[in-house]
This record gives C-alpha cells, structure tokens and sequence, in this order.
C-alpha cells in the first residue's frame, strides 16, 4: 500500500513538472504556431497547385497569313519586388537541329563578320564538359541572321537571336569592345515547333 502511494505521488510530481515545463517555456503555443505556419503552406502550395498549370490556346496568324494555335501554361513567378505575378509561356519546344558550344576569343571583325578562334569545345556525348582542342578559326556571318521584324507587326514570327550576356545585339560592331576578351560561344540552330522554319541563335558569355 505504501508502495503504491509513493508511485502515484511520484507520478503526481512528474505531471506538476510537466506543466511548469509546458507553461514557463510556452511549448504549446509554439507547438501551435508550427502547426499552423504548416497548415497555411500547406494551403498556399494547394493553391500554387491548383493555379500553376491552367492551359489556355490563342490562335494567330503567321507571316503568311496560315492560322497557328498556340498552347499556354500559367506559372507564377516573382518580379524583381518579390512580388507573386502570373505569367502564360508557351508549352511547345523546338527541335534542335544542332548545338554547338565553343570557348575562346574574338580575334577580327570585319564586313559583319566574327572571326573566333577556338581552343576549348564541348565534348560529344556531354552538356557542359569542356575538353581543349587544336586552335582553330570559325567565322560568324551576321549577315546571314534575320533579326529584323515589325513591332507592330501582331502576326507569329520566326527570327534569328544574336545576344551577348543576356542584352540583344544587331552587328557584328556591337561586340568590338569585347575583343580579345575570353568568352563562351553558344551556337544553334533549331526548326519551329508550329511553322517548321529554322531560326539560328548564336549567344555571346563572359567566361
């Protein structure tokens, strides 16, 4: 009997601590707050869920005047503000034709013309490992590039891509200041997925 009285005031003592604990240190209303931040984002990434992936289809015209529907997905993103935008982008994707990626420098521009010699490429069967190589000299001719379109012009076109760290560029004279600087060349040519036309992108990198 008497066994059993120390056991049950033990026990007695060990929930007063328990209860000091759980009130001094607020355990149960920070218990409750996790609960609830997690509800919350469980609810908001519900509600991403259900936005992101919504699919609408707009028909244009192209260049000759055939219509093309073009499918659309919504995705939410975050401006430069940090604030939540929704966005449609287009769910279709070219077929590469071919991808070229070349290291090395600009070593001549003349009549419109890149000349880059070459000492580092991609190596075959590989995204992004570089392996050096014999120098060698390739010629971008811009002028062979269609970069020129209407504004105005509403209808769906197929244009070629000249860039240089993420900024468009028009002439081979746009890239005089950064002769002699070692860059990163991204070269490719890729058929439209709606009009089957070919467009080329060549893409200028910092290195």
């Amino acid at each position: 009997m008497k066994k059993r009285t120390v056991i049950n005031i033990i026990l007695i003592a060990f929930v007063i601590v328990g209860i000091f604990f759980l009130v001094r240190y607020d355990v149960m209303g920070k218990l409750y707050d996790v609960i609830s931040r997690q509800v919350a984002q469980n609810k908001s990434e519900s509600k991403n869920s259900d936005v992101q992936g919504e699919l609408i289809y707009e028909t244009v015209l192209d260049e000759d005047g055939n219509e093309i529907v073009i499918e659309l997905e919504k995705i939410l993103m975050e401006d430069e503000e940090g604030n939540e935008v929704e966005m449609y982008v287009d769910t279709s994707e070219p077929t590469v034709i071919y991808d070229h990626t070349y290291k090395g420098k600009i070593t001549k521009i003349q009549d419109n013309k890149i000349y880059f010699n070459v000492d580092q490429e991609v190596k075959e069967g590989t995204d992004h490992i570089f392996e050096n190589v014999k120098d060698y000299e390739i010629i971008f001719n811009i002028n062979t590039y269609n970069i020129e379109f209407d504004p105005n012009d509403a209808s769906y076109l197929v244009n070629d891509c000249l860039v240089y760290e993420y900024e468009s560029f028009y002439k081979a004279e746009d890239l005089r200041s950064i002769m002699g600087k070692y860059l990163r060349v991204n070269d490719t040519l890729f058929e439209d997925y709606y009009t089957g036309k070919e467009y080329k992108s060549l893409i200028f990198y910092n290195q």
